[in-house]
């Protein structure tokens, strides 16, 4: 195989999660005066750290962006965790990459208590080696720190045997600056040609398609 170690995203590549997360988004923003009109209109916060994304999408400054975040993670463990399901596909991928040989973990910018909690619900959790995700303090929350953080962890010491694996320019980006290569997969939440700007080593459209290329690598 060219590569042993597959580092997974969670929301929007594995678990469609944008219900719970745009009723979040929508309810920390109102917190603050802000109404939205259109839920899909809040898509953009599929992907990217909460705190990025509050200062980044209206411009909330890193005080504010810190409420924002503890307001969402209110409604998220109260409803928003509940609110999704696995896409159709990944459990049986999942299955056949085992079976291949291939060590997987999941490195996501989600709270690590809530990604372990909603993947072992959905049914999924026992795929994973590990569940690697963002810390209450923050000082883990970028896609960077997840995936040098999901190196360390699952003791890979060879950057090229590791592929990160999302549906977003972040996941694209963050394994970029951590020297890995990237599977940019189109799961419904990416813009046109995200992946192709941000540099994606490889780029799919389906679970099946990103189910056949690594089983093919």
């Amino acid at each position: 195989m060219k590569y042993d170690f597959l580092l997974f995203d969670m929301d929007g590549m594995l678990v469609d999660t944008r219900e719970g997360i745009l009723k979040c988004a929508k309810h920390a923003l109102n917190a603050f005066g802000i109404e939205v009109e259109e839920l899909s209109s809040l898509t953009k916060f599929v992907g990217p750290p909460l705190s990025y994304s509050f200062m980044e999408f209206y411009g909330f400054s890193e005080e504010d962006a810190k409420k924002a975040v503890a307001i969402y993670r209110a409604r998220y463990s109260e409803k928003g965790q509940f609110e999704c399901y696995v896409f159709p596909g990944v459990p049986e991928m999942l299955e056949a990459l085992l079976d291949k040989g291939y060590r997987i973990c999941i490195a996501t910018s989600k709270l690590e208590s809530y990604a372990k909690t909603m993947l072992d619900r959905l049914g999924i959790g026992k795929y994973f080696e590990l569940v690697i995700g963002a810390t209450p303090d923050e000082t883990i929350s970028t896609k960077d720190q997840v995936i040098e953080e999901s190196l360390k962890r699952m003791g890979i010491t060879d950057r090229r045997r590791a592929l990160m694996i999302g549906d977003r320019k972040h996941d694209v980006l963050g394994a970029k600056k951590c020297g890995l290569d990237s599977f940019g997969v189109y799961m419904g939440c990416a813009e046109s040609l995200e992946h192709e700007t941000a540099g994606a080593t490889y780029i799919a459209s389906s679970i099946e398609e990103l189910k056949n290329a690594l089983l093919a690598f």
